[in-house]
């Protein structure tokens, strides 16, 4: 359709409807759109949360660690503190000789400084004839009229040559090359629980040979408390009382302290 200008001409521009159009469609790629957004914050809605379990977890995990750590740590703290009640001689698997010596002591007689100064003269007259630090002294205390003394060797041949005792710590058959018999009774070691104490069975004869080839052996010529790097198994006929699965106290059998036998004790390495 055309329509006449003022001027009598035409005009090539169809006319534009007038008529109502349809309602516009809504946009649809909108809605999609947020359904994505939607979908996306749950994604990382949840990315969040197993983030925060790691994390919890793994904070859970080192909180037990430290715990552990402190656990252990205090532990160790105590035992270093902790003295021994009774003298007592400790083999270690290091084959060092720690000896904690508990005796009677006349505070009105002697006193602390004397004690020290003592043991200090006689530990560095052994060291300075041997030419090395192998003995040192660890700690001197005096109370209630007893004195403490704590010591370390380097090993057992210096243990017996500082002290004159009878003292050994090698393999059975190491001890039947140096010269040790072990024809006696012994008894074995009943290894206690958490709800018993060990105990000691009656003596016997044992085939030595046999029964202790590859086992390790301690020798004692003392009336002391004795621990050893592992599990008892057997203990020469004597006077002692299992105290737990690696120690054992010697007593003098007529109770004469200055009465002492050689006990063997045979044990199995941790």
């Amino acid at each position: 359709m055309t329509r006449k200008t003022p001027g009598g001409k035409t005009s090539g521009m169809r006319s534009r409807s007038t008529a109502a159009r349809p309602a516009a469609r809504p946009d649809r790629q909108g809605a999609l759109s947020q359904q994505l957004k939607e979908a996306r914050r749950k994604k990382r809605q949840k990315q969040v949360m197993r983030n925060r379990l790691i994390f919890g977890g793994g904070c859970v995990a080192v909180l037990l660690i430290i715990i552990l750590l402190i656990v252990k740590l205090f532990g160790f703290i105590s035992g270093v503190g902790k003295k021994a009640e009774t003298s007592t001689i400790t083999f270690g698997k290091d084959g060092k000789v720690v000896f904690e010596e508990v005796v009677d002591f006349d505070t009105e007689v002697y006193s602390k400084s004397d004690l020290k100064d003592y043991t200090n003269d006689m530990i560095s007259s052994y060291n300075d004839a041997n030419e090395d630090d192998s003995i040192k002294l660890n700690k001197i205390s005096v109370s209630d009229n007893k004195a403490y003394v704590k010591t370390t060797y380097k090993d057992v041949a210096t243990y017996s040559g500082f002290t004159s005792y009878q003292t050994f710590n090698d393999t059975y058959e190491s001890a039947i090359e140096a010269g040790y018999d072990f024809n006696t009774k012994y008894s074995m070691l009943n290894e206690g629980t958490k709800d018993s104490a060990p105990t000691l069975t009656e003596s016997q004869s044992v085939d030595t040979d046999t029964v202790f080839a590859g086992k390790r052996v301690v020798a004692v010529n003392e009336n002391v408390t004795v621990v050893v790097p592992g599990i008892i198994e057997y203990v020469s006929d004597a006077n002692v009382e299992a105290i737990s699965n690696n120690t054992i106290k010697i007593s003098p059998a007529d109770g004469n302290n200055d009465s002492t036998s050689l006990v063997y004790i045979v044990y199995r390495a941790e």
